[in-house]
């Protein structure tokens, strides 16, 4: 897989991930410590002019392109081993969010606020590709991202160690800042243009709305999953 851009191959330094080549364009400034850091860990380097860049891949870049392993995911089992940890107490779950964009985007928002896992069907899904790394600014590293068959079989699992599931349903009467947040809680979003599934959403606990004023009716998921996950982690200070 490739992955480009300086923030995200710091990321992928400090995790130590299977990084195999990079290639960093010629002169180019500001690159003296991932540069440092390659030659430290004996990564193969190939200084190259920007047109080679480009063709490795149509994103900002800024001057470095690598190429690693592909980003491992869990399954349903590691999950149940994960949840046994007491202190895992924040997951949200992605149920059909197929736009690499907003999934990045999603991700850096859940690793910002203290989400401990993401849960993802195997299908339905956007693919962890480099447009995800970028996007997440390297937040994929550090978080945990389980991908099951059936995501109701993961929210069974949740509920087995009291996990409250809320979902975020423009439909409801029931507005964000209305929700009692408990010390387990999930969090489902779904896509934008159909939302969370019936049956998904048929299992989850409660299910709330961000309030909105303007003439649009609604947000860009990745937009909505700041302003949720920000204030689940506020009213969860008081479990602190």
């Amino acid at each position: 897989m490739i992955i480009y851009g300086r923030r995200s191959i710091k990321e992928a330094l400090q995790k130590n991930l299977d990084i195999q080549k990079v290639f960093v364009k010629k002169n180019a400034k500001n690159l003296e410590k991932i540069i440092f850091e390659l030659n430290r860990k004996k990564i193969p380097i190939s200084f190259v002019p920007l047109v080679k860049l480009d063709k490795l891949t149509k994103g900002n870049h800024q001057g470095v392109v690598c190429q690693v392993s592909p980003i491992k995911t869990k399954s349903l089992e590691d999950l149940d081993e994960f949840l046994q940890n007491s202190t895992i107490v924040k997951i949200l779950i992605l149920d059909g969010v197929t736009d690499t964009r907003n999934f990045g985007s999603i991700i850096r928002n859940a690793e910002c606020f203290g989400v401990d896992g993401i849960l993802i069907s195997k299908t339905g899904s956007a693919p962890i590709n480099d447009e995800v790394v970028k996007t997440s600014s390297g937040a994929v590293f550090n978080i945990q991202i389980f991908k099951v068959d059936h995501l109701i079989d993961a929210m069974l699992m949740l509920k087995d160690q009291k996990f409250t599931i809320l979902g975020a349903d423009e439909k409801s009467t029931i507005n964000l800042g209305e929700i009692k947040i408990k010390n387990k809680t999930a969090i489902i979003l779904g896509s934008e243009g159909k939302g969370i599934s019936s049956s998904v959403l048929k299992n989850c606990d409660e299910k709330f709305k961000i309030p909105i004023s303007g003439k649009i009716e609604s947000l860009n998921v990745a937009v909505a999953s700041g302003i949720i996950l920000y204030a689940i982690s506020k009213a969860s200070e008081n479990f602190n």
